[in-house]
């Protein structure tokens, strides 16, 4: 367990313990709210698949509170989980990890609230601060343009172990979140080089592709792959090095290296071309004018390669339709770039919902 105590101050309305929940981390934070504000007092980050359940993970951030003799006890509870939500249970996608609600309030003694991973991020973004450049990157169209936020609906994608998509939809002053498994919907090709991956993709994973093996932090090893089985490119010298690598382990070597070698700079180039191209289908279906925000570690680690040539612009705004092109040069793009939005989300969830 890895701890951050992050504020000393403790005068809130309410204290809240907030979670997130996915494949590789496990993230709980008790946070505090004042009026329509939250702030995180304390942060605690746990290996998912170290942990014997997921309960355990809040039982020894309650006993890391303790140890302070704060008196800081949290009123409500809401967790986030990267996962279908069924009668507040969640069965995650990308691990054997469950997280029930009832179960969590049995051991813990709090009210409890799980929530969708992306429902909790779509909560955190009217909290975001898009001119707080330690919080937000925009992403400026090809036009050189920045497009003003205007209308109710915000949208979300983000890459992490797997391919989430969210979105929120402001009205009568209240925010309601909607979650989604868009993850996991099938991703197209469009053009030569995208037609051989998904051929590729498809012999491995069958003829059932979705999105997330496309545009997942995964998807970048799988592209290392289809260089070395397709394109037969050779493996010597750093890609050697990384061939060798566990899977989980090469995607950050690929990305690091793709300023000095070819292959590497090729393959982060696919991978913000197809991670465009979603980004632009999941706009066209939401219109997000509020925004459409790019979240997750992938995204925000390597956000040169987003930026770099207006490249995944160029694919975000591609569409065969003149008024659809329009329409997403006119909506505002942003990367998130505050790891902590999901503890926020689901702190405001739990305020929105559960009050």
């Amino acid at each position: 367990m890895e701890t951050e105590w992050i504020s000393d101050s403790f005068d809130f309305e309410q204290l809240i313990l907030a979670g997130d929940v996915g494949g590789t981390n496990a993230s709980i934070a008790l946070v505090g709210r004042i009026g329509s504000d939250f702030k995180i007092i304390v942060k605690c980050l746990f290996k998912t698949d170290d942990l014997p359940d997921f309960p355990r993970c809040l039982e020894l951030t309650l006993e890391e509170i303790r140890t302070k003799d704060t008196g800081l006890k949290p009123d409500l509870c809401c967790v986030s989980g990267a996962g279908p939500i069924e009668n507040n249970f969640c069965k995650l996608s990308n691990s054997t990890c469950d997280v029930d609600g009832a179960e969590i309030e049995k051991r813990i003694g709090v009210r409890t609230l799980v929530i969708n991973d992306f429902a909790a991020i779509s909560y955190s973004l009217p909290l975001l601060d898009v001119g707080n450049p330690e919080q937000i990157t925009p992403l400026t169209h090809i036009d050189g343009s920045l497009p003003e936020q205007s209308g109710s609906v915000h949208a979300v994608a983000g890459a992490g172990t797997g391919m989430g998509v969210g979105f929120l939809i402001e009205h009568q002053g209240k925010s309601i979140a909607y979650p989604s498994e868009g993850g996991h919907i099938a991703f197209s090709s469009y053009d030569e080089e995208s037609r051989q991956y998904h051929e590729y993709v498809a012999s491995l994973e069958g003829e059932l592709t979705e999105a997330e093996l496309f545009v997942a932090g995964s998807a970048i090893a799988r592209i290392f792959g289809f260089f070395k089985d397709v394109k037969k490119v050779p493996i010597e010298g750093v890609l050697a090095e990384i061939d060798a690598l566990d899977y989980s382990d090469k995607p950050a070597a690929i990305s690091k290296n793709a300023d000095d070698n070819e292959v590497c700079g090729d393959i982060m180039r696919l991978f913000v071309k197809m991670y465009g191209r979603f980004a632009g289908d999941v706009a066209s279906l939401l219109i997000p004018t509020r925004g459409m925000y790019l979240a997750g570690g992938v995204v925000t680690k390597n956000e040169k390669h987003f930026t770099d040539d207006d490249l995944f612009m160029k694919y975000f705004e591609n569409c065969y339709h003149p008024n659809i092109q329009k329409v997403l040069k006119k909506l505002p793009v942003y990367i998130i770039k505050d790891y902590s939005v999901s503890l926020y989300g689901a702190a405001n969830a739990a305020y929105c919902l559960m009050m």
